[in-house]
Order: C-alpha cells, then structure tokens, then sequence
C-alpha cells in the first residue's frame, strides 16, 4: 500500500514475534549502518564486521555486491543480533541487541520501505509487512509517515547519501564499506563527497 495524503496512517504495532528477523530475509546495510554496529561491538574499523563475519557483501539491486548481515545457519536462520527472551508465560519475545541507536536503518523503518529515486531526490514510502503473515498489522498503534520519517530524517539523509555516492563509485565503492572509526560518520561521508578515501 502506498501512502500519500489519503492515507497518511496506518495500524501497526510490533509484537516482537522476531519473525521478521529469521528465515531468508536479506538485510543489506548501508555505511551509517556499518558504523553503528562496529560502533555497537567497540570496533576500531568497519573491516571487523566481515573479518568476524557479521556481515558478508551479496549481490543486492543492479547486481552490485553490497554489505549485508550474514544470517546464522543452525538451529535454523536468523540473524546474530536477535535475542530470544523466555516470557513467564514461556512464549518467546524476539529482541534485538542493537535496538534502537544501532539498528540497521532497514529494521527501523519496519513496516515501511524506501524506494528512492537518485535522478530526481525523490523517494517513496510503502507500507510492506516484514514478514508474511506479520501479527503486528492487526495492532491498534496508529503510525504516520511523516513522523516516521522526521524521527529517522537524518539517517534517511546519509542513505541517501550514501545511494548517491554508490552511484557514482559502481566500479570502485569499497571504501563505503571498509572505513576507520575515528571520526564522526558525518565528517567521514563529507570526505567520500569531497573525493577523499580513507
């Protein structure tokens, strides 16, 4: 469903089944993303995240090779972030250990996507369920885009960023992902603009 001025709101309230954190899910990161979590594990660089193998490069949109959070395979797929907590009703509550300062962008805009046109700035926002079947659309918690995206405004800005850089760095777009972390990431992304490379 996409929204616009008719339908600004919709219901959802997550009820934290962490569903939409197992199976075949792909979540592709970008390097605000990359920065938060080696943030998140005291990482001095973002290298670590791939040498310790939380995160893999898979081929994402345009068949460009992009980051992504490598899944764990056993007992069954899901990713290492998520954390089941055992209720006294013994029903399981999926977690996230990086929630919410270090989520990957992707979690937090749930149960919206992104689709951003770099030709002309403009992006659009759907209303996607993150997993099939999500229990949390049938909750009564109203959600608004617009608040929604003012609440992430600055991390939907360096994605953006991001996209834009990736563009026009197809051949050569390592350092969007293999990057120190001694300095703040806005600073970092204003060297990349610059045509500086760590």
């Amino acid at each position: 469903m996409q929204m616009d001025a008719v339908t600004p709101k919709i219901h959802f309230d997550c009820t934290l089944c962490g569903e939409c954190c197992c199976g075949s899910m792909k979540v592709f990161l970008n390097s605000y993303d990359l920065f938060k979590m080696a943030s998140f594990l005291k990482m001095n660089h973002s290298d670590e995240l791939f040498k310790r193998h939380f995160v893999i490069l898979d081929q994402g949109q345009n068949t460009l090779n992009l980051p992504r959070i490598r899944f764990k395979t056993k007992p069954f797929p899901f990713c290492p972030h998520l954390i089941n907590d055992l209720q006294e009703d013994l029903g399981l509550r999926g977690l996230c250990s990086l929630h919410k300062e270090h989520k990957p962008l992707i979690c937090q805009l749930a149960p919206f996507s992104r689709k951003l046109d770099l030709k002309t700035g403009e992006d659009e926002f759907t209303y996607t369920l993150p997993h099939p079947g999500c229990p949390g659309s049938s909750g009564i918690r109203v959600l608004n885009i617009e608040e929604e995206k003012a609440s992430l405004a600055k991390e939907l800005d360096f994605e953006k960023r991001y996209y834009t850089l990736l563009s026009q760095n197809e051949e050569d777009s390592q350092f969007l992902w293999s990057f120190p972390l001694t300095q703040t990431f806005e600073n970092l992304l204003t060297a990349w603009e610059k045509g500086l490379k760590p």
